[in-house]
């Protein structure tokens, strides 16, 4: 199990990230492709619930790491990302899909810089 957190100014709990091992070791075999879903829902909080995940070889959906943030801004995202690359060991994903948020984007572009970005199928349409 692998989990992050940050505080706040005033050291309230900020931002939240964990994954498992099964997530861990599904990311090095599956790191192709990597979905980044900030529209999943929100806790009562009206804090965004980020999950991260990819496709097996069955084409079934695999959860690499779920994070709950304060808010979505670059800030957050880049934090969150750094998060992801030390639990999965500095491993890049070779491909990036997102709903196209523009923060979201270039968080992508500051963490993973050698990853293509790409929008979802469903957002596209």
């Amino acid at each position: 199990m692998f989990s992050k957190f940050s505080l706040d100014e005033e050291r309230r709990l900020h931002n939240i990230f964990w994954c498992d091992g099964t997530s861990r070791h599904d990311y090095s075999v599956f790191r192709d492709v990597l979905g980044f879903d900030a529209t999943y829902g929100r806790n009562r909080y009206k804090c965004p619930l980020v999950i991260v995940s990819g496709l097996d070889h069955y084409m079934r959906t695999v959860v690499f790491d779920c994070a709950i943030l304060s808010n979505e801004v670059e800030k957050s995202y880049v934090w969150l990302l750094r998060a992801f690359l030390e639990a999965m060991k500095g491993q890049e994903p070779n491909s990036v899909l997102t709903n196209g948020d523009l923060t979201m984007k270039s968080a992508m572009n500051a963490v993973f810089p050698n990853a293509h970005h790409r929008l979802c199928s469903w957002h596209l349409l």
